[in-house]
């Protein structure tokens, strides 16, 4: 925070600044941007890696045949680290020869292909999907554990009193595995708030910062432009959303116990 109230590119002494790091900070248009983005990110993560991963691991619950094969190939994707996943999916994403485009022209879909990452209305959009791909599998397998920790007597005894597998999953299964989806929230906002890799790898923030977030604005504002003072304000920005995704995630999932 002391680095955050000084003007300093640590080559010469810093010049005490107050807040003004932070006054500029919230007039720039491009943290603006990253705010914006960092958003999105969020709400796409929750929807896949909560609400689709909550129905994936439901799904997977029910043991079948295969259910072994299916967990593992839903989690390989989030053990592949971030680098090998953005050149991956920067590839598939080619307007020229990308997987992505070559699916749209046998489905007769071609006046729907894109320059995906290269245009700013998508790039944003196609960086959402590939994370959402990339780690959805990981958080199913933490609901899965949770579902499998709650005792079978529960659900035989409700299947007894005539509940139906809804009832029995709104009415048991979601109660009891609140505390680990609480949890599990608060890793999905924050590391979407921090998320860097990938983002850095399939687009360093372009085009033209459409797809900038706070962890890539505060790495090239620090490394490139060697604005460490303005730079840890931005650090200070994204510690205070990461503690409020905390405590916000404690109450949205608070359970009377």
């Amino acid at each position: 925070f002391v680095m955050s109230l000084y003007q300093t590119d640590l080559l010469s002494p810093g010049v005490f600044v107050g807040l003004k790091n932070y006054e500029i900070l919230f007039r720039d248009p491009v943290f603006i941007q990253t705010i914006k983005n960092n958003i999105l990110l969020v709400c796409g993560s929750l929807i896949a890696h909560l609400l689709l991963g909550l129905f994936l691991a439901n799904i997977l619950f029910n043991r079948f045949k295969g259910n072994s094969f299916f967990q593992s190939v839903f989690f390989l994707p989030s053990v592949v680290t971030g680098v090998a996943v953005g050149l991956t999916w920067t590839f598939m994403y080619s307007s020229r020869f990308g997987l992505v485009n070559s699916i749209l022209d046998l489905l007769h879909l071609a006046q729907l292909k894109h320059n995906w990452l290269s245009d700013k209305d998508t790039a944003m959009l196609a960086i959402v999907i590939t994370v959402m791909w990339q780690f959805v599998g990981y958080h199913v397998a933490l609901q899965l554990a949770a579902m499998r920790g709650i005792p079978g007597e529960l659900y035989e005894s409700a299947a007894i009193d005539g509940a139906t597998g809804w009832q029995q999953f709104f009415r048991i299964t979601l109660p009891l595995i609140r505390p680990v989806l609480r949890v599990d929230a608060i890793l999905i906002i924050t590391g979407s708030l921090k998320f860097f890799d990938l983002v850095f790898v399939m687009t360093r923030g372009g085009p033209n910062h459409a797809t900038e977030v706070l962890s890539t604005f505060l790495y090239y504002q620090g490394f490139h432009n060697l604005k460490y003072g303005y730079a840890s304000a931005i650090g200070n920005v994204l510690l205070f959303l990461c503690v409020l995704a905390i405590v916000l995630s404690n109450i949205v999932f608070r359970s009377d116990d």
